[in-house]
Order: C-alpha cells, then structure tokens, then sequence
C-alpha cells in the first residue's frame, strides 16, 4: 500500500502504529492497539486510506461484537433482557466489568488488537456470564471507537 500525502501539511507520510487509544461511549470502552496509521514527519496522522474507519466499525459490528456471549433484549417501552443460554431474565445491575480482545486484520494491513469493555451480567439460572444484549453495545461502538481516533491523534474527516 502506498502511503498518501498529510491531510494538514501535504508532506509525504508513511504507515507506522498507535500504540495504545482508548474512547468511551456510555458502558462502552473501546481500546486500539498498534493500529496502522499514515504519519509525516512532523507528526500529523491520518487514517491509511478514507475507508479505515468504517471498515473498522463495520468489521466490530457485524463480525468481532456477533461473537461475544449475548442476552436478548425483550420489550417495546421496558426493556428486558434474558439469557441466550436458558431464558431466564438477567439482572439489571451489572456482575462486573469485562475486556473482549479481538484481533483485527482489514485487507491489506497490518493486524492489530481491538479491546472491548464493557458490562457483563451474571444468569441467575444458569450462572452464564454475557452482555445484556448485542444491539445495546453495537449502538455505542461507533462513538467509542471516533472517541478513540480522536485520542489517537486522528483528526475527523
């Protein structure tokens, strides 16, 4: 991949990594690791190419997030959630906070580790641990994760 000029100064860049950059949503944290990004020499970043980010959040949404352990939201006005396990209705206080690692590889990139944090909830039943619902944590990602672009040094489009 060959690296694009600087958005700010018009330098020539080239594909280095982020160390570490966290953003929070509500419940949501969402942490970057050695994510690729195109730097210049006076230390400007940008994304590699204009689609990073959605690819990213596209990619945590429908691919990263579909796999964690998930209740299911029940209820048109009160919201319920129940067990994916046994069905019964799980707490509405979470057990504890929980960090899902996932490792990311976007095409032609470098692969890189993603970190989801959020709450899980205990079953009272079944003793299962899972996150309230997948819906829930998929409405925060975006936020979280332009939150951490922002930490990292990125500006927005």
């Amino acid at each position: 991949m060959r690296p694009r000029r600087c958005i700010q100064c018009r330098s020539e860049t080239e594909i280095t990594a982020v160390d570490a950059a966290a953003g929070e949503a509500k419940t949501l944290t969402i942490a970057v690791k050695e994510m690729p990004v195109a730097a210049c020499a006076r230390g400007h970043r940008q994304f590699v190419h204009p689609e990073f980010p959605l690819r990213l959040v596209e990619h945590l949404i429908d691919e990263d997030e579909a796999r964690l352990p998930a209740g299911e939201e029940k209820g048109l006005l009160v919201k319920h959630y129940h067990c994916a396990g046994c069905g019964a209705e799980l707490a509405p206080q979470p057990d504890h906070r929980h960090t899902f690692t996932v490792d990311v590889a976007l095409a032609d990139l470098s692969p890189f580790r993603v970190e989801l944090t959020m709450p899980v909830y205990r079953c009272p039943s079944c003793d299962k641990e899972q996150l309230h619902s997948l819906k829930e944590i998929r409405k925060y990602t975006p936020e979280a994760l332009a939150q951490a672009f922002k930490a990292a040094g990125i500006p927005a489009a």
